[in-house]
């Protein structure tokens, strides 16, 4: 063999051996390009990066059913409850660092939705979009009317931004026993313990940034479907409800959705939560679908599993289930219709 042959055998060995301790250096970091709002864990709403191109679209889960769109320079708040209180698990944001938002649409005033809203809205000029019970609220925290604005979706009522529009539809809220609901807190507080009266002063203060008005439950309850100039469909729903007429004739218009978000909550048990919220994901007829309201709210609710819920959709409706951390994000080409795989 050619010494020389045997020498360039072996540099590029050595230089193989390099890049693969090199790739793997850089794996084992963890560090994210903070640049890149698919990478990112800063929103966009606190001065994170938004997409620098025309087809990216990305959406960010705040915890709850907190979810940032952002694209072409848009920042859109889909429901604004980020001070969760002093026993929640903080997700990262507090409505004080909220520095830019085009506007903020609210699912349903339950103050696990809208606490943050109204705080948020007057202090960036925009507006803040719900159904009537939430509306009525807003206009009590100093909002006027056109800044704080009504939406039945029930027909007619769009909202128009670069590349795409916003179309209100009536939803329900979910329907649970409130027998249930206090047998789980009762559970729930043996298990972890009574909050303090200074825990309770505070997290009452958060609630009463709700409204308790029952229309919730039948009129107050809002999707939103995002439909962008290529026809990439995108709808957000913060509870799972009864199936309702406007959802039912939406899709006999529109016949599938890109992306589905829509609330895995209502029920504790993945065997009476999984046929809820699968009914609504196979009606929206989505590739994606990710979840919303699966974490723990103290003393109300309480962790769910997403595995149960994510085969379902895997084996028996084929729909891509994508699961984010707080602050996470998952990005989409609207044109092809495709999610962006990210590095991280």
């Amino acid at each position: 063999r050619n010494p020389m042959t045997t020498s360039f055998m072996r540099l590029a060995t050595l230089l193989a051996v390099l890049c693969v301790s090199a790739s793997v250096a850089r794996a084992d970091d963890g560090k994210r390009d903070e640049r890149d709002p698919c990478e990112s864990v800063t929103p966009a709403a606190a001065g994170g990066p938004v997409p620098r191109d025309d087809d990216t679209l990305v959406v960010r889960w705040l915890g709850t059913t907190n979810y940032e769109i952002s694209y072409r320079g848009q920042v859109l708040l889909f429901d604004t409850y980020y001070d969760r209180g002093p026993r929640n698990r903080p997700i990262g944001l507090l409505p004080e660092q909220v520095t830019r938002a085009d506007a903020i649409f609210l699912g349903h005033g339950h103050f696990d939705h809208m606490s943050d809203a109204s705080s948020i809205a007057l202090r960036l000029g925009i507006r803040a979009v719900g159904g009537p019970p939430t509306y009525e609220k807003l206009l009590t925290q100093g909002m006027t009317d056109g800044q704080a604005v009504r939406v039945t979706g029930t027909g007619g009522e769009r909202f128009d931004f670069r590349g795409f529009t916003v179309e209100p539809v009536l939803a329900h809220h979910s329907v649970l026993p409130g027998t249930t609901i206090a047998a789980f807190s009762t559970a729930i507080q043996t298990e972890l313990g009574t909050p303090t009266p200074a825990q309770v002063a505070a997290e009452n203060v958060v609630r009463a940034r709700g409204t308790f008005d029952p229309r919730v439950i039948t009129i107050g309850t809002i999707a939103y479907l995002l439909t962008f100039e290529s026809g990439f469909r995108l709808i957000w729903l913060d509870s799972a409800g009864p199936i309702t007429q406007p959802e039912i004739d939406l899709m006999k218009r529109i016949g599938h959705t890109d992306v589905a978000i829509v609330a895995y909550v209502g029920h504790y048990l993945q065997e009476t939560q999984i046929p809820v919220t699968m009914s609504l994901v196979e009606l929206f007829n989505p590739r994606f679908y990710l979840p919303g309201h699966h974490d723990e709210i103290r003393d109300i609710f309480t962790d769910m599993g997403l595995e149960p819920l994510f085969l379902t959709l895997r084996d028996e409706a084929h729909i891509k289930p994508i699961s984010l951390l707080y602050r996470g994000a998952a990005c989409f080409n609207v044109k092809s219709g495709k999610a962006i795989p990210s590095e991280h």
